[in-house]
C-alpha cells in the first residue's frame, strides 16, 4: 500500500527548467497552497509530483486549474 506522506511535489513556474533538481520538494499541502498563490498573481505554475501521489491530491491541482505531471525518475 502507498503512503500518501511519501508523496512529494515540485512547484515550478515555466521560466525554470522542468526538473526536480532544482525544485525544492515540499508535501502537497505546501505544494498545493504555493501553487494556488502564484496562480492567483497571475502567474502559471506547474506541479511535479512522485508516483506515491493519490488520485485525489491531483484532482485537486486540476479542479483549481494547475497543470501537473509526473516528476521524471532518476
Amino acid at each position: 500500500m502507498t503512503d500518501i506522506r511519501n508523496a512529494t511535489f515540485y512547484v515550478l513556474e515555466p521560466d525554470d527548467p522542468p526538473t526536480p533538481s532544482d525544485a525544492i520538494p515540499v508535501s502537497f499541502e505546501d505544494a498545493f497552497k504555493e501553487a494556488e498563490k502564484l496562480t492567483a498573481s497571475g502567474r502559471a505554475v506547474h506541479v511535479l509530483y512522485t508516483e506515491d501521489a493519490t488520485q485525489i491530491q491531483l484532482t485537486r491541482f486540476a479542479a483549481a486549474g494547475i497543470r501537473t505531471s509526473l516528476a521524471p525518475q532518476g
